[in-house]
């Protein structure tokens, strides 16, 4: 009978429970409609841009751990590590290998969201570039792999603004330089594999001088 009657109270108490939190989403969700959009794009700050509905009106809720917005939910199922977790090839640094992704032919993604354009063939050249140090090897540049991903105007705009002039010696590039995000810098360490998996690029011996 006591049994009986503390699970009918248990049940009494979570129907009340479950009946106010039910209550409270909307008014959670009028104050968050109320709320003024922030322009600017910071994941941490629940009022902004980031986080508005197919319809502009802000989807957070005012907690930046649990937004709400479809287009976080979305962000979140591609998150780099969700990725990493699909059986991708890895490199040494427990990375997505995305050039052996290409070279194995796992992947292959469409040219462009316009299926009139015509594709062009990635460019078959690679270039070496002599490394500053006596004790560092030369870097082998593949064209393929870089405009499998990209066309030619990404790095060599032809109208100013180019990341690499298209001529042989006129980059005067630096490790340094690089490392501050100029030239190789401007993908690699970002969205391209680290600057410290060196022998990645320095795989050319150098020419030993006859004496």
């Amino acid at each position: 009978m006591k049994s009986s009657f503390f699970y009918k109270s248990s049940l009494l108490v979570a129907v009340v429970a479950l009946a106010v939190a039910v209550a409270t989403i909307p008014a959670r969700e009028a104050n968050s409609a109320n709320k003024k959009v922030s322009p600017i794009i910071d994941p941490d700050d629940p009022t902004s841009i980031l986080y508005t509905d197919t319809s502009g009106n802000l989807a957070g809720l005012g907690d930046a751990d649990n937004p709400v917005s479809e287009a976080w939910k979305a962000g979140q199922a591609w998150h780099p590590k969700a990725l990493q977790a699909q059986g991708l090839p890895k490199d040494q640094y427990g990375l997505v290998d995305w050039a052996k992704l290409v070279r194995e032919e796992l992947i292959k993604p469409k040219h462009s969201l316009d299926p009139e354009e015509a594709e062009f063939p990635p460019l078959e050249v690679d270039v070496i570039i002599p490394a500053k140090g006596d004790f560092v090897k030369n870097v082998k540049y593949p064209h393929k792999i870089h405009t499998y991903w990209l066309n030619c105007d990404t790095c060599h705009a032809t109208k100013g603004g180019a990341i690499f002039e298209m001529a042989a010696g006129e980059n005067n590039m630096t490790m340094v330089g690089i490392a501050e995000g100029e030239w190789c810098g401007r993908c690699h360490g970002k969205v391209a594999f680290p600057l410290t998996d060196c022998a990645r690029c320095h795989s050319v011996e150098k020419k030993r001088s006859r004496r």
